[in-house]
Order: C-alpha cells, then sequence, then structure tokens
C-alpha cells in the first residue's frame, strides 16, 4: 500500500497541502510520483532538499513573526515606531493570540520537508549519485534544515513538540534538552557529512545560498553560546567549548568565508543604482559620498542567509524586513520623496534607541570615527539641536521629518536604521522619477504594483564567527580585525566589556542583541532593556514627549521578561487543535493580560 504523506502544522492530526512535495506523493493519479517511486534519481533527491529552501523564502512575507525580527525590537537597541504590533513586541506583548498562527504552520512544513529528505534520500543507494560525497551533502543540507528550524523554534517558544520522523503525531511539548540534544546531534551530524570541497564560491550552483559544514559549523557555535549561558551549563550534549573553538577555527583556517574591506557595503544601501554611479554620475549620497559599492547578495561575508530567487513572482517570497523598517512621511505626505533619498517608504515600525546612538557615539573607544556607527543608522530632521550631545553631529536627512503625519507617528526618535531599510533609486539621470528597487544580479527591475526587495536576510556573518571565537577564548584578534576595518585603533586585551561592546557595534541592528543580553544576563535582561529605553527621547503624533518613552504602568518590560524569560506564546489555536495536549508558554496564560493596542500607549 502506498504511503500518503502529510505535513502537521501542530501536534494534532492536521493534513496540510505541502506544496511541491504533497504534489509529488499524489497517491491517485499513477502517471505522478508518489512515495512508491519518488524518489529515484539524484534530481529527485535534489528537487526534495531545494522544497526546504523553498518553504524558507516565504517566512519573511510575514517579517514581525519571524526570529529576526522579533530579536530586533524586543532588546535595547529599537523602539516599537508607528506599528502597533511592534509596539507590543517592543514591551514583550501581543496585539492578537493568533500572531504566530502561519510562523508555526510554516516552521513545521519545513520540518516534515527535511523529515522527509532525511528519510528518503538514505534508502537511495549510492550509485544513484554522481558520489557518495553528493549524497552526504544533500543529506547534510536536510539535517542543517531541520537543526536550524528548530533552533528558530526554540528561540521563539522555548519547547515544542519535537518531530523527527514524517509520521504523524500529537505530542505535547518536548524538554528543553531534548530539543537541544536534537539540533546539537543534528549539527553535528551536517558537519560530518558536508565535505569540506562544499565551500563558498562566488557563482557555483552547487553551494549558492546553500548550507555548507562551516555554517552548521557557525550555528552550532551560536546555539552553544546561548545553551550554556541561558541555562548555565558548561557543556550541550557532547559538545564543548574546545569542540566548539576548533569547529570555528575550521572555518577561519579553512573555509573561503571572510569579510569584506568595508561592512557597509554589504547592505544594499549602497547600491550604485541610489549612489547614481551606475549612470556615471552622483546622487550626493552617503554612499556616493563615500565612494560606497554594494559587494551584493551572498558576499563572501554571508555565512548562512535566506536567498530569495532573482526571477521569481512576487508571491514566491521576498524581504519584507524592508517594508517594516521604511519610512512614513515627508512634505505632508505618507510617502518619502526627495528629502529622504534614497530611503524608501514603509510602515515605520522601529525607530533607534537614541540611548544606543549616545552610548556609540560618546564611548572614547569608538565614536563618529568608527564608519559603522552613520553606516548603520542615520539622523534626520533637526535632532543635533534637541539632544545636546547630537550637537555639531552628521545628520543625513536634515530635510526629512515625519512630524506632518501625525496619525501614523509614535515614539519617533529621528533616528533610523539602514540596515534593511528599502532603497529607491532614480531613473536615470534625470533624476525624476522614484522607484523602489527590485534587485537581480546584473540588472535594475522597476515595478511599481508591486515591488520586492531581494537582498538577503543574513542570519550568520564571517564577523560573528570572529567574535565568538573572541569570547570562548577570551582573545582580542578578531575584535581587532573589524576595529582595523572600522578606521578604529586596536585593542590593548581582551575584556569582557569590550567583546560586549564590539558585538553591539558591529553586530548593530541585525537581530543579535536581545538573544545576547538574555544569554548574558538570564535573570536580568528585562530590567537592563527597560532601563535603556525608560525616558529616552521620542516624539509622538508631532509631540515631544516631555517624560520621553514610557512602560506601560503596571506592565514594565522587566515584569513581562520575568514572566516570560524572553520567549514569546504558542497560537492558541494550536493548542485547542491539540486537545489540550499542548500547553501554552510561560507567561502567556489566557487569564493574563497580554494583548496590546495602540490605545495603550502611556502618551
Amino acid at each position: 500500500m502506498k504511503k500518503i504523506i502529510f505535513a502537521l502544522t501542530a501536534t494534532c492530526f492536521l493534513v496540510l497541502a505541502c506544496d511541491k512535495i504533497d504534489s509529488l506523493l499524489d497517491t491517485t493519479n499513477y502517471q505522478k510520483a508518489d512515495t512508491s517511486n519518488f524518489p529515484k534519481t539524484e534530481k529527485d533527491a535534489v528537487q526534495i532538499v531545494n522544497s526546504i529552501y523553498s518553504s524558507m523564502t516565504k517566512y519573511y512575507m510575514d517579517p514581525k513573526r519571524q526570529p529576526v525580527w522579533r530579536n530586533l525590537v524586543a532588546g535595547d537597541e529599537n523602539l516599537g515606531g508607528g506599528n502597533t504590533e511592534t509596539q507590543g513586541i517592543d514591551r514583550l506583548l501581543e496585539d492578537d493570540s493568533s500572531n504566530f498562527e502561519d510562523c508555526w504552520a510554516s516552521r513545521y512544513k519545513t520540518i516534515f520537508r527535511s523529515n522527509f529528505a532525511i528519510e528518503s534520500i538514505s534508502q537511495l543507494d549510492d550509485d544513484v549519485f554522481s558520489s557518495p560525497e553528493y549524497k552526504n551533502y544533500l543529506l547534510g543540507q536536510a539535517y542543517f534544515l531541520r537543526a536550524w528550524t528548530n533552533w528558530e523554534l526554540a528561540e521563539l517558544f522555548e519547547t515544542f513538540p519535537l518531530l523527527t520522523s514524517t509520521e504523524p503525531v500529537n505530542i505535547p511539548r518536548s524538554s528543553v534538552d531534548e530539543i537541544y540534544e536534537s539540533i546539537a546531534s543534528d549539527f553535528e551530524t551536517a558537519i560530518s557529512l558536508m565535505s569540506a570541497k562544499y565551500d563558498y564560491t562566488p557563482g557555483n550552483s552547487e553551494t549558492t545560498a546553500r548550507a555548507t559544514r562551516y555554517a552548521a559549523e557557525a550555528a552550532l557555535a551560536r546555539v552553544f553560546l546561548f545553551y550554556t549561558g541561558f541555562y548555565g551549563k558548561d557543556s550541550m550534549f557532547g559538545v564543548t567549548k574546545d569542540k566548539v573553538v576548533n569547529y570555528l577555527k575550521d572555518i577561519v583556517n579553512n573555509s573561503n568565508f571572510g569579510l569584506v574591506d568595508d561592512p557597509r557595503e554589504i547592505w544594499s544601501w549602497t547600491n550604485e543604482y541610489s549612489s547614481g554611479f551606475a549612470y556615471g554620475t552622483d546622487f550626493n549620497t552617503y554612499a556616493s559620498q563615500n565612494n560606497l559599492r554594494w559587494v551584493g547578495n551572498l558576499c563572501k561575508e554571508s555565512i548562512w542567509v535566506t536567498h530569495f530567487s532573482l526571477v521569481g513572482d512576487y508571491n514566491d517570497g521576498y524581504n519584507r524586513l524592508s517594508d517594516y523598517t521604511g519610512l512614513r512621511g515627508g512634505s505632508g505626505k505618507k510617502n518619502p520623496d526627495a528629502e529622504s533619498y534614497p530611503y524608501g517608504k514603509g510602515y515605520y515600525a522601529r525607530s533607534v534607541n537614541p540611548n544606543m546612538v549616545k552610548d556609540w557615539l560618546t564611548d572614547p573607544d569608538y565614536g563618529a570615527r568608527d564608519i559603522r556607527l552613520w553606516g548603520s543608522l542615520f539622523a534626520t530632521g533637526d535632532i543635533d539641536q534637541r539632544l545636546d550631545w547630537m550637537n555639531g553631529q552628521y545628520v543625513e536627512l536634515p530635510a526629512f521629518s515625519m512630524m506632518t503625519v501625525k496619525d501614523d507617528q509614535s515614539e519617533d526618535s529621528h533616528f533610523r536604521v539602514k540596515k534593511y531599510m528599502p532603497v529607491v533609486a532614480y531613473d536615470g539621470a534625470a533624476k525624476k522619477n522614484l522607484y523602489k528597487i527590485w534587485y537581480y544580479v546584473t540588472q535594475l527591475v522597476r515595478n511599481e504594483v508591486k515591488t520586492a526587495d531581494r537582498s538577503d536576510v543574513i542570519h550568520i556573518r564571517y564577523a560573528d564567527v570572529l567574535l565568538m571565537l573572541d569570547e570562548l577564548q577570551g582573545t582580542v584578534n578578531g575584535m581587532n580585525r573589524l576595529r582595523q576595518r572600522a578606521g578604529l585603533e586596536p585593542y590593548s586585551g581582551y575584556t569582557f566589556e569590550r567583546l560586549q561592546k564590539e558585538r553591539r557595534y558591529e553586530l548593530a541592528f541585525e537581530g543579535f542583541r536581545f538573544m545576547d543580553l538574555r544569554r548574558w544576563y538570564p535573570k536580568d535582561a528585562g530590567r537592563i532593556i527597560s532601563n535603556n529605553q525608560e525616558g529616552v527621547y521620542i516624539e509622538h503624533r508631532g509631540n515631544v514627549i516631555e517624560k520621553g518613552w514610557q512602560n506601560v504602568p503596571g506592565n514594565s518590560i522587566e515584569k513581562r521578561y520575568n514572566e516570560t524569560r524572553g520567549f514569546w506564546m504558542i497560537p492558541t489555536s494550536e493548542i485547542i487543535l491539540s486537545d489540550g495536549v499542548l500547553e501554552q508558554t510561560p507567561g502567556w496564560t489566557a487569564d493574563y493580560d497580554y494583548i496590546w493596542s495602540k490605545e495603550r500607549l502611556p502618551y
């Protein structure tokens, strides 16, 4: 009897279409493939692994429910801005109990596809493949993708039903130890399976935007640091500090990954269309003033990314982090114009915490000479006249203001993020029309109806590898490489405070800070975040708030962190569908007042 494959969105018996895989496993049309004759070839195996990646590119159609966005906003780098859900995230609250429904379902679809790949490819004879090495590389990717997906679920929910086969089961949350043991095992299996020959090589179709053994080594190091820090452990199920150090050294000594010359050129706002370089002219942007040229997607510093199709349809998935980072306002309109060039429109769902800017700018080890400061964020309006420590400092968009769009303007600090900011380009040297950029490798396609940012979501950079290695060894080598690149003098030696600052500024606005604070200060992260935000300069609906940013009375970030420990709620629909087998994340019980709305802003 042919086996019908179906995916679970939770631990209940729910059958969902699993897109390409389900169509291949049709058990009624015998002219199509099913599990009695699929997979049979190397091409089939490749298609199965491709289907896992395909499921992941659609995550960022709904970016506010992904770990990157949650970690960006829940830490002390960003304030909530003008988006109601993001204001809630900033305070560890939700505006709807169903927010994570799509995220939960999509992650389990990815896990199902990974499990199917592991089970089916393992059963194929080696002689089906061009080499046993390539078969192992395909399997290694499946193990990596399952481990990475489980890690993202662990970031969000701490524990969840751990599924390691395609069999449908209705089980409760697995334990912390069960989950991290599985993640560690899968990453180590991936490392052992994937040959070093499948390394980063520009233009190599076998490794482009794919997991490699080096991505697995780096990801395992990140999980190790969180697990041992947050849970107070010395090792992680056979993974020791020495082993992790050796994995990171393997990346540094043997991989083709490395640092790009200028960290600002990793980000798409430095593209040659926006600067004018593509037209042989200069549009007088920060990028052109500093002669910056975008290195493009899949650069040598990007060890693991979510990469989007450059030729696919709008609905195939794209990077909507930019939509929620983009600007509102300017000249009394909701859409940016020449006053905000080259930065594009969006929902203005986060502004930069002024305390972070002040710390960076006034730190004698960093300051304005650190090219990463104004390469990571920019100031607008007359903020240099409103804050004494900004007096005489660089304001990139002095003519831009959101105050004319009062209904949309909330918790506006006048500081904006550049990383994942949408960018626009003039239509040639005539400088008449503004367009959102839809990136191809060699050309620019303009589409005003359905624009789509195809820049990578970068999960692991080579810079992070250097900093993790320094942190584990108590060395300063990686930090000094990054400081030299940033135009700063070297540190004389290692201290934990220096490591913390270097991570804060090198990896700013990339989704690291919240998890770093939690692993360094598992019990006090909420207090630290709350203290770093309370009272900072903001404007709300065109008015300066005298007391600055404020916690919700009786429901502060510190209180919420103590209750949730920084984890998020499982969608209530999944608990209902599991017939009570699945329990809610602590701190998110039904009788708790966790629902956020813009009416609860204390201004």
